[in-house]
């Protein structure tokens, strides 16, 4: 009855658990459990990516009948405390690799490439999303390009702005030195109006919590149109994206291969007693093209 033995009726195996827990009666069923490790968690824009890909990972394992406990970068001990049987970190941290530490603990990293720390890794290319929408831009005519992102000292931030610069630097184009900002050092209403009175043409709305922001503050705020007097490419394919006016072109990332990849491969390490090498794993991503993009006159 408490086994899940397949051959006891459903309804029976239902009435027998809410007559045991009346009775206080507990049974022990062995679930492993998944530590999901995250962090950076925004109020104002609660469908950004940690949330998405929190969801996808959290469903993927219950899926196959695993237990999730959300533990945060800062709480990091809750990892030995509670002898969970695995984790997987979405959280853009060095500190996980630490857990390494642990004994027959597997550890997946997610968007963050820690494979030469011990931590598997799987990772959407981030340098090739800053690469395809700064071609595309390019290829409309842009020029005056600007690129807006959380912080700097993260390596998807950085491999963005690797890919961002080099794009540029093939064109010939070399950026203004104020083109480079970052919200996390100053009020996204100070960066962008001063990017209007300068003239940017385009920009890479990179920063995944402030990017309805963002585009909130050029439309509503400071009265430009989206498509027309200012381009903007934005991080995440969200739902909301194609039913905004304009609707956004957009870098796509494939989170849910992400999250697939990632359950797998702990499921396989979780039910092994064999050693893995760890894992590293990146995957392409892909450009969206909608409406907030302008093509316009290489003289403009």
């Amino acid at each position: 009855m408490f086994n899940r033995h397949p051959a006891v009726n459903s309804d029976l195996r239902r009435r027998v658990l809410t007559s045991s827990r009346q009775l206080g009666f507990s049974p022990k069923i062995a679930h492993k459990c998944i530590g999901i490790v995250t962090g950076r968690h925004s109020p104002s824009f609660p469908v950004g990516y940690v949330g998405i890909m929190s969801s996808l990972v959290s469903r993927m394992l219950s899926d196959k009948r695993m237990l999730v406990e959300l533990i945060d970068i800062e709480s990091l001990d809750l990892v030995y405390e509670t002898h969970v049987d695995g984790v997987i970190g979405i959280i853009f941290d060095e500190r996980l690799a630490e857990l390494t530490d642990i004994p027959s603990l597997p550890v997946v990293s997610i968007n963050h490439p820690m494979s030469k720390q011990g931590v598997s890794s799987v990772y959407a290319d981030h340098y090739q999303q800053a690469v395809l929408a700064t071609e595309h831009l390019i290829e409309h005519g842009h020029r005056d390009i600007a690129f807006l992102a959380i912080q700097p000292d993260e390596w998807g931030s950085n491999e963005r702005l690797r890919g961002y610069q080099d794009t540029l630097a093939k064109h010939g184009i070399t950026p203004e030195l104020d083109r480079v900002k970052y919200t996390s050092a100053q009020p996204v209403y100070d960066t962008l109006s001063r990017w209007k009175q300068q003239g940017v043409s385009a920009i890479l709305n990179f920063s995944e919590d402030a990017c309805m922001e963002v585009l909130h503050i050029l439309s509503n705020v400071l009265g430009l149109q989206l498509g027309r007097d200012i381009s903007t490419i934005t991080l995440e394919d969200l739902p909301v994206g194609q039913y905004l006016s304009p609707p956004q072109t957009v870098i796509r990332q494939p989170l849910e291969q992400l999250a697939r990849i990632a359950v797998d491969h702990m499921i396989q390490a979780c039910n092994s007693t064999d050693s893995f090498a760890p894992l590293d794993c990146c995957l392409p991503t892909e450009l969206i093209t909608r409406d907030s993009v302008a093509r316009i006159r290489q003289d403009d």
